[in-house]
């Protein structure tokens, strides 16, 4: 083995001088986010292609928006997609959001409305089944909570419940990519993917929050938005 010494001639040219660890922080931070992107989110069946590209909107005014951040008041959590943001919000889904969360995280009601769907019994990490909550709001449009974790559902069928209740605890089931997160997204009927009843057209609707930031377009991938 030729080993290059402190002092020593001739042998510089032999070796190559170790990459710089700041170049693969630059590449990395990039590409790391974009398999973040892809990975987070549940999707219940494939998306079919669309030969038009998504419309996001229209939105109505941010600041009497009927929906509030599904979770507590003083909590803060990032978006990793959002409406719109590709890959797995594409499509049905084009209008849902994900927030990044640890398991076992409180998940609170983003509209009152009554309980229609609570569905659980998978294990964090169980890609085949998702726990999941749907409550159907005044107007009809039905709001859907994925990727509950294991006995992480807390509200039973025909229940009321208020904006700002607890609805279930997060997790890691279905298709997550292996990155714990809520899925939220409000549809216009209760016939979901994977549920009951499924077949009439369902494909999220554009939502915006209250309660949080200015977001007279929605939330925006990327960016950590708290309850107020």
């Amino acid at each position: 083995m030729d080993t290059m010494r402190p002092g020593s001639r001739g042998t510089a040219s032999r070796h190559r001088a170790p990459p710089d660890p700041r170049s693969w922080t630059v590449a990395f931070v990039p590409l790391a986010f974009l398999l973040l992107s892809v990975a987070a989110c549940d999707h219940s069946r494939p998306t079919e292609p669309r030969a038009e590209p998504d419309v996001c909107g229209p939105f109505g005014p941010w600041q009497s928006s009927p929906y509030v951040l599904p979770y507590p008041v003083g909590t803060a959590y990032v978006v990793s997609q959002a409406n719109c943001s590709g890959f797995g919000h594409s499509g049905f889904w084009s209008n849902g959001y994900d927030f990044l969360m640890p398991i076992g995280t409180t998940v609170t009601a983003a509209r009152s409305g009554v309980v229609v769907h609570s569905l659980g019994g998978a294990e964090d990490g169980d890609r085949s089944r998702t726990n999941l909550v749907t409550i159907e709001h005044e107007d009809g449009t039905v709001a859907l909570y994925s990727h509950l974790t294991r006995n992480g559902n807390l509200v039973e069928v025909g229940q009321l419940v208020a904006a700002g209740a607890p609805v279930g605890r997060s997790g890691d089931t279905g298709n997550t990519g292996g990155v714990p997160h809520l899925h939220f997204s409000v549809h216009p009927c209760s016939n979901l993917p994977g549920l009951e009843g499924t077949g009439e057209d369902c494909s999220s609707i554009s939502v915006n929050f209250r309660n949080t930031d200015p977001n007279p377009q929605g939330l925006e991938a990327g960016r950590t938005y708290a309850a107020e």
